[in-house]
């Protein structure tokens, strides 16, 4: 059979190996050609032992399981694990508990409160990089990571009515340093302190970060179950659509296609082999929006185009099937549920599936196929990723002027907004999934746009008005949230920046000085689901005579760089919680390369020194300050979090500890090696360092951050 496209790219071709005789498909390993040859057959090997039901795969008979009425198939799955091995998904002999979980129980056995979690196990579930299940506790405070009172005592704050829950924000990072003096307050006489005066910590979190690659291995996107949970309540959801859709036409008197119920109620992926059934979706737009853009790009190809896909029947097909409405319901639920807490500048309550550009909403659903818990789904995803790249940087409200006004109503601009968030979106699927060419032209080239076009908008636009001052008929919602957007989106820009500073030694594109804008407002404003709750935060939060009004990001960084950081702006940094403290120990790690670029100067040391300083004393005022009223952080090993609500949770950025424990050892083996002084005066023109301590610049691996973390310790053991 001849095909009429390939799927294989230059980039990837050498890596696709298995072709499907009887379409164009191809993959990478054997097991998923096998997979993939079953859709052209009807045989159904896979059957529900409760309602009859049959599929042609196992992955879609498990998940159906999760939700099937009858439930008594459950029952026969054979256990292979005790009840600890099964949580943390290790094998094991199946005893209650098994050998090893015996052993390591008899000897903690002595120690009190330990709720049968020993440090052997905590050290398996960071080495394994899974969370388990929380150990049964009798307090009435959640301690997910089996953390005991003695332990706790460990971060100097008691476990009840805590801000924010910092036992989950502070335990979840296994690093969380023991404060010790950083130097002395006066600049004539700093001192950085030496290797022996920091405590043996580990760097779990970005020592997994910079080895791994993909979204799922680096980020916080929660563990395969929880994801396998949202495919399950999104399949539902999906189902239920249909039905709604089913009954709405049949009252209208029009015939119902009888494929348009999928067979025993369950496999809901079937609904996009019928596009022919969509004139009643609204969705449908949408996906016939996408399919014109993407046609158009790649027919028409820009020079040095990365798209090397021609258009046919069969892409055309291929395209509509990705991009189907039940598909883009289906990744955007993955979207909001396992990737938004990462990265949280699109605000949810506000956002309209039908009203968005097209170009965000194939930029978001991308990202939602990509942590799917559905590997074919995230290999398909890839097939567009240029694709959609190619366009969004095309659109013309990215590329239009977009310069604005502080006293514009910013909430009529929320297209153009839209069109750099997707922007952005495509440079974080690129930079973490693509090839090593897409991560090179992202980092060289696109997020370069992306600064520009940030800096064509204004930085200084990006400002709240004081709603605290608007009685509550005078708030807008939608303009707040549009102008949080903004706020939270170009925060995220610098965020990235600062992440090519730290991990791919790339030169900083954005400067501190030039971020005079407001900094986020706190999570409870940003995820409040009406007008009214988010005004009440806002004044609960945001007092109209509080310092937040008059503050700029960099206001508060040059404020953090002072020896004496008065005690107002402590308080405010504090109540802004997580993302803002992580954009600012983000800037000491800028600040810190700009030290490490310098030729001798020596006039960074005190400003770094004096931010690393303050920002520990921030946050663990953070950790230990309690509002009242509060709803804690959600993290994803709360035990009773529900799909609905995954949303909600603290991403990555709850590592900050980590950030700043890095930048506090750079800045210390700086220091270290800033003291030996070179035997002659000139340094011939081949010899010397470029850097003392990365030497390779603008490089797409993260290996050589990664050995400098295996450095430090290696060095603290």
């Amino acid at each position: 059979m001849s095909t009429e496209y390939s799927l294989s790219t230059p980039e990837t071709s050498e890596y696709q190996k298995y072709e499907c005789s009887l379409c164009p498909k191809q993959y990478k390993r054997r097991e998923h050609l096998f997979r993939h040859i079953s859709t052209h057959t009807s045989q159904r090997p896979y059957q529900c032992n409760s309602c009859n039901g049959a599929f042609q795969r196992a992955d879609v008979l498990k998940r159906h399981l999760r939700t099937c009425e009858g439930g008594t198939s459950r029952a026969s799955t054979r256990r292979r694990a005790c009840d600890r091995c099964v949580r943390q998904k290790k094998a094991c002999s199946s005893n209650q508990p098994c050998h090893s979980c015996a052993k390591r129980d008899r000897g903690s056995s002595s120690r009190p409160n330990q709720h049968n979690i020993t440090k052997d196990t905590i050290k398996d579930q960071e080495v394994n990089s899974r969370f388990t299940d929380p150990p049964p506790s009798t307090s009435n405070t959640m301690m997910p990571w089996g953390l005991d009172m003695e332990e706790l005592q460990f971060f100097g704050t008691s476990p009840i009515d805590t801000f924010f829950d910092p036992v989950p924000m502070q335990s979840a990072s296994p690093i969380w340093p023991e404060f010790l003096p950083l130097a002395s307050e006066s600049p004539a006489t700093f001192e950085m302190p030496t290797f022996s005066d920091i405590p043996r910590k580990s760097l779990h979190f970005l020592d997994k970060f910079t080895r791994n690659t993909g979204l799922v291995s680096s980020f916080d996107c929660g563990t395969h179950e929880q994801r396998e949970q949202v495919a399950a309540s999104l399949d539902q959801q999906i189902l239920s659509r249909l039905q709604q859709r089913t009954t709405s036409l049949a009252a209208l008197g029009m015939d119902v296609p009888t494929p348009l119920i999928p067979e025993n109620n369950c496999d809901t992926r079937l609904i996009s082999d019928l596009p022919l059934n969509w004139f009643n979706d609204p969705l449908s737009l949408k996906t016939h929006e996408i399919l014109l853009l993407i046609k158009e790009v790649v027919t028409i190809k820009p020079r040095n185009s990365s798209v090397t896909l021609d258009w046919s029947t069969a892409l055309n097909d291929a395209c509509v099937q990705f991009f189907s409405p039940s598909n883009i319901i289906r990744f955007m639920g993955f979207y909001w549920a396992t990737w938004h807490p990462n990265v949280n500048f699109v605000h949810r309550p506000s956002f309209d599936i039908l009203a968005a550009k097209p170009t965000v909403l194939a930029a978001m659903t991308l990202m939602g196929a990509c942590v799917s818990p559905d590997m074919p789904e995230s290999e398909d995803a890839r097939t567009w990723f240029n694709c959609v790249e190619e366009m969004v940087f095309m659109d013309d409200d990215f590329n239009s002027d977009l310069t604005y006004r502080s006293s514009d109503k910013i909430a009529m601009q929320r297209r153009k907004i839209q069109a750099v968030q997707a922007a952005y979106i495509v440079c974080l699927y690129q930079n973490w999934e693509g090839t090593d060419a897409s991560k090179s032209r992202v980092r060289r080239y696109r997020f370069a746009t992306l600064v520009s076009t940030a800096r064509d908008i204004g930085i200084t636009t990006a400002r709240h008005l004081n709603y605290s001052e608007l009685a509550r008929h005078e708030f807008e919602w939608k303009e707040y949230a549009a102008r949080e957007e903004l706020i939270r989106l170009f925060t995220w820009i610098f965020l990235l920046d600062s992440a090519f500073v730290i991990f791919n030694n790339l030169p900083p594109r954005m400067v501190i000085k030039e971020i005079r804008m407001h900094m986020a407002t706190p999570e409870a404003c940003f995820q409040a689901t009406t007008a009214d709750q988010c005004h009440h935060q806002l004044q609960v939060f945001l007092p109209a005579r509080g310092l937040y009004w008059t503050t700029s990001f960099r206001g508060s960084f040059e404020a953090l760089c002072k020896d004496d950081l008065s005690v107002n702006i402590r308080h405010l940094l504090a109540t802004l919680g997580p993302l803002n403290l992580f954009a600012l120990t983000s800037a000491i790690h800028s600040q810190i390369f700009q030290f490490r670029s310098a030729v001798g100067n020596l006039q960074l040391r005190a400003p770094i020194q004096n931010a690393l300083s303050n920002w520990r004393d921030i946050w663990h005022l953070f950790s230990t300050t309690s509002p009242q009223g509060i709803i804690p952080y959600m993290t994803i090993e709360d035990p009773q979090i529900q799909p609905e609500e995954l949303w909600r949770r603290m991403g990555f950025f709850r590592y900050a500890p980590e950030y700043w424990l890095l930048a506090h050892l750079i800045a210390d083996r700086l220091a270290v090696l800033g003291t030996s002084k070179p035997e002659n005066e000139l340094v011939p023109l081949d010899e010397g360092p470029l850097d003392l301590i990365l030497n390779r610049y603008d490089q797409t691996s993260m290996r050589q951050v990664n050995d400098l973390i295996m450095g430090f310790q290696t060095f603290q053991i």
